[in-house]
């Protein structure tokens, strides 16, 4: 590649993010297919349907990786809702909702946040070499490190987590911590899968803040080494004043 800099051009040698895709086919239908970076298949698969609302355990559920396709077989036929245009970057269809309920509310110290960005920050070699990739880490309530990764998408890097969740035996609640922007969905995302706590790097939208208010997540946006803002409190201890947008 080259460099315009300075008025004139010079070569340069860059990394470039990785970039593959596959196809999700469920009880031997094809049921949509994925761009992505290559790497931990099965998560991401299982966490989208899970996420997706399809299935919410693994019970009587099998699956096979093979190259460039993920095989889910689930005991039951699962209803294909009205596919919906998510507002991540590649503007990816999904099928259904996460199933959300309120969560517990657990007490959490002011300073997760920093240290949930921290430790993702420190984790994603892939954005320090490429800068162009999303990534996105789960943490036990102590704020200790579960799973972290890396994906073109953001979409991607959240539904790995909760594929994580699923394959491991992790049970909520959890934390979460993510590069991308929280839209309407990624705070669902959040929530479906019992996170309650999002550290994001950068903003939210409204209706993300809203939902995350209506079922208690905790949603810190635009976190920084130094403070970060405080949208929904959760479990933050805030008191009876308001935290300002």
């Amino acid at each position: 590649m080259w460099r315009y800099q300075g008025g004139a051009f010079q070569e340069e040698s860059f990394p470039l993010p990785e970039e593959a895709r596959f196809l999700l086919v469920v009880n031997g239908k094809p049921w949509t297919s994925f761009s992505y970076t290559p790497g931990d298949e099965a998560y991401l698969a299982l966490g989208h349907l899970f996420l997706s609302g399809v299935l919410c355990s693994l019970k009587g559920v099998r699956y096979r990786v093979g190259e460039g396709v993920v095989l889910v077989d689930l005991p039951g036929e699962p209803e294909r809702g009205v596919g919906v245009r998510d507002s991540g970057c590649a503007a990816g269809l999904r099928y259904g909702e996460p199933r959300l309920a309120p969560l517990p509310r657990l007490p959490l110290d002011p300073g997760l946040p920093l240290a949930l960005m921290a430790a993702l920050r420190q984790g994603t070699s892939l954005y320090a070499r490429t800068r162009g990739i999303h990534g996105a880490a789960l943490f036990d309530p102590s704020g200790r490190l579960l799973y972290l990764n890396e994906d073109i998408g953001r979409h991607n890097a959240v539904d790995r987590l909760a594929g994580f969740m699923l394959l491991e035996g992790v049970s909520p609640p959890v934390l979460v911590a993510s590069t991308g922007r929280v839209s309407q969905e990624m705070a669902a995302k959040a929530i479906g899968m019992g996170a309650v706590l999002l550290a994001s790097r950068t903003g939210a939208t409204r209706p993300a803040v809203d939902l995350a208010r209506r079922y208690g997540l905790a949603l810190a946006a635009y976190v920084r080494p130094t403070g970060y803002r405080l949208y929904a409190p959760g479990g933050m201890p805030v008191g009876e004043r308001s935290p300002t947008p």
